[in-house]
């Protein structure tokens, strides 16, 4: 007598109980992924995550004991296929490959993610959220693939015999790019994910100049109008320490995310009082739209900057992102990483992705003209300026920041040399130099 065994599509059957457990475990921890990245952990209730899959508070706790459980095994699973990747990555031949490899190894994940074949994966925003240990333990996975990747790129630059002043500015690129990646399952509707990794991969591969022959040119980076301070005019005293109250929110939200923040840790930074603090800014949701506005002011003014000095579109998309990295990496002016928008009500998060997708045109349309006159090669126009756009904020590499990697380097050490090493791989691209 044989044996009935039925053959499923996805290699599951609905009669497996260990399936079915691991299934719902799947569901739960894509839907925590999801709330802890728009809210963060402490803001987030396991009722919140019930609620997003109907169920209750029970039918969650019945597999997560515990909100700090389930955020444990949440940014774990984000850790393990960030060094499964890297992992696959060191197997191929070569850094320039493995670099390629790590990229098309973390679009399958992505992939994966928005066919429903495996959960969502949280960005590490909010690992301070964690009990001590567990957080080391996260940490440690994170700053190996962080240092596994940097390790590629010196490589890379040896191989290829690529001027890099150092390999960290690339890495953070990497990163930023990977972090950004993470980002698609949400955002499938805006655009198609094979698209967007098929041109990044062009683009890595082979640079956005047509030539292949790209020197930096001079930076003009923008600097901060501080002027003489007027100590007489209070409204320009008041300005000074709203720029101020806006710098060091914006380093906390990238820190620790929304819900990680507290006011209070953010006055006393500055060494005011509370009350100083809401004098002019009433309540956190108000302290991110404007820690936004002007991040994208910032943004916008380089554009214009670099637009209005009679450069080609390739120079304006070259000098406008060494500028926004130069006033980074130097700690003039920290950028808002974008997704922390989700935190806002959805009208507001509407506004705000209208005014990122307008900043995303104009790197388009200086990219569609440098096409037009032969300085860059062809490539997808809409995916290229979500590239671009998103490479700009150099605090949008969060991994980095969470694995609490390079501590015997910081970008802020030669930041104008930085900025030259950061863009090289978008200009010239990995096959640099061979």
């Amino acid at each position: 007598m044989s044996v009935l065994r039925p053959d499923f599509p996805d290699h599951s059957s609905p009669f497996s109980r260990e399936q079915e457990r691991q299934r719902k475990e799947a569901a739960i921890l894509s839907a925590a992924a999801r709330r802890f990245d728009a809210e963060g952990v402490h803001a987030t209730r396991l009722e919140d995550i019930a609620g997003d899959l109907g169920l209750t508070k029970t039918g969650v706790s019945y597999y997560f004991a515990s909100k700090e459980d389930l955020a444990g095994e949440v940014y774990r699973a984000a850790a393990r296929a960030l060094a499964e990747a890297v992992e696959i990555a060191r197997t191929a031949d070569g850094a320039a490959a493995q670099l390629r490899k790590l990229f098309e190894v973390f679009a399958d994940h992505m992939r994966a993610v928005s066919e429903g074949r495996r959960h969502n994966l949280a960005a590490m925003n909010d690992l301070d959220a964690l009990g001590d240990e567990l957080h080391a333990s996260i940490a440690a996975e994170l700053s190996r693939c962080v240092s596994d990747v940097n390790d590629m790129i010196a490589s890379w630059v040896r191989e290829s015999g690529a001027p890099l002043g150092r390999p960290e500015p690339a890495t953070f690129l990497v990163f930023e790019l990977l972090d950004w990646m993470g980002s698609w399952p949400r955002r499938k509707r805006d655009w198609n994910i094979d698209t967007a990794a098929d041109t990044l991969l062009d683009i890595l591969a082979g640079g956005l100049t047509a030539s292949g022959d790209w020197q930096p040119a001079p930076l003009q980076p923008g600097t901060p109008d501080v002027g003489v301070p007027q100590v007489f005019d209070r409204e320009a005293r008041n300005r000074m320490k709203r720029e101020a109250f806006l710098k060091a929110g914006t380093r906390f939200f990238n820190k620790k995310g929304f819900g990680g923040v507290a006011l209070s840790e953010v006055a006393a930074s500055l060494g005011v009082t509370r009350g100083a603090f809401y004098y002019h800014i009433p309540d956190k949701e108000q302290l991110l739209e404007q820690c936004l506005e002007r991040s994208f002011t910032t943004v916008e003014q380089a554009l214009d900057r670099a637009e209005g000095g009679g450069r080609s579109g390739l120079g304006v998309i070259e000098h406008a992102i060494r500028d926004l990295i130069y006033q980074q990496a130097s700690g003039v002016t920290p950028l808002l990483r974008p997704s922390l928008a989700a935190a806002l009500p959805e009208a507001r998060q509407r506004r705000h992705a209208a005014r990122l997708r307008n900043i995303a045109r104009r790197f388009g349309d200086a990219l569609e003209h440098a096409v037009e006159a032969g300085e860059a090669r062809p490539v997808d126009i809409q995916a290229a300026e979500r590239i671009l756009t998103h490479a700009v904020f150099l605090n949008g590499g969060y991994t980095i920041a969470a694995a609490n990697s390079f501590t015997d380097w910081r970008i802020s050490e030669d930041p104008l040399t930085a900025t030259i090493d950061y863009v090289y791989i978008l200009m010239r691209g990995l096959g640099a130099g061979q």
